[in-house]
């Protein structure tokens, strides 16, 4: 009897392991987006990245001289509220290179629906002053994982090939972080 009840339970935990493998290779599924990013002020593009922001990993694509990207990522790390930062490089008439960043927070069919991404940014001014006598935290992330300001510091001036990304507005912050009393945050990716 007993060896009868080893055996099964052999035989359960296997096809248990089977299955959970077959779960996890299915839910890998890879997905990719092609668009291309444009500039509504009729800049030349020089260079231009896109990328799906997570604190585990950055998700990033550069685009050719037109704006052309294709970026791929895994269908599991989409969420409600999807981070997307587009890092980019335009000539202006006077043949002067700018250089800046726009973050977007889209919802995945949004995402997944769009074609084109504009690079600048819409500066929209909300609110007055606020005055605290408490100021909320920074937060410091390496792949995912928070430690310290030095810490932070330390790697990142050890390690200049590593990504790094910083997020001041509090909405986006907010989103990454998932929590809601932060200042600003600060990300590096060792991947």
């Amino acid at each position: 009897m007993f060896l009868a009840l080893t055996l099964t339970s052999s035989i359960y935990v296997n096809a248990q392991t089977e299955n959970k493998s077959i779960t996890e290779n299915v839910y890998q599924k890879e997905i990719t987006i092609k668009g291309k990013l444009v500039s509504s002020r009729n800049v030349k593009l020089a260079a231009g990245e896109i990328s799906l922001v997570t604190l585990d990993k950055l998700y990033s694509a550069k685009s050719d001289e037109n704006g052309n990207f294709t970026l791929s990522f895994p269908e599991k790390v989409l969420t409600e509220h999807n981070i997307v930062r587009i890092d980019y490089t335009t000539i202006g008439s006077d043949n002067k290179e700018f250089t800046d960043y726009k973050s977007s927070i889209l919802k995945t069919t949004e995402l997944l629906g769009k074609q084109s991404f504009g690079i600048e940014r819409e500066y929209i001014t909300i609110g007055g002053v606020y005055k605290s006598n408490y100021q909320p935290p920074d937060y410091y992330f390496l792949d995912g994982k928070k430690i310290g300001k030095r810490k932070f510091e330390k790697i990142k001036a050890e390690y200049p090939e590593y990504k790094y990304l910083a997020f001041y507005d509090e909405v986006t912050v907010k989103k990454l972080s998932k929590k809601s009393f932060i200042d600003n945050l600060y990300l590096l990716y060792s991947k």
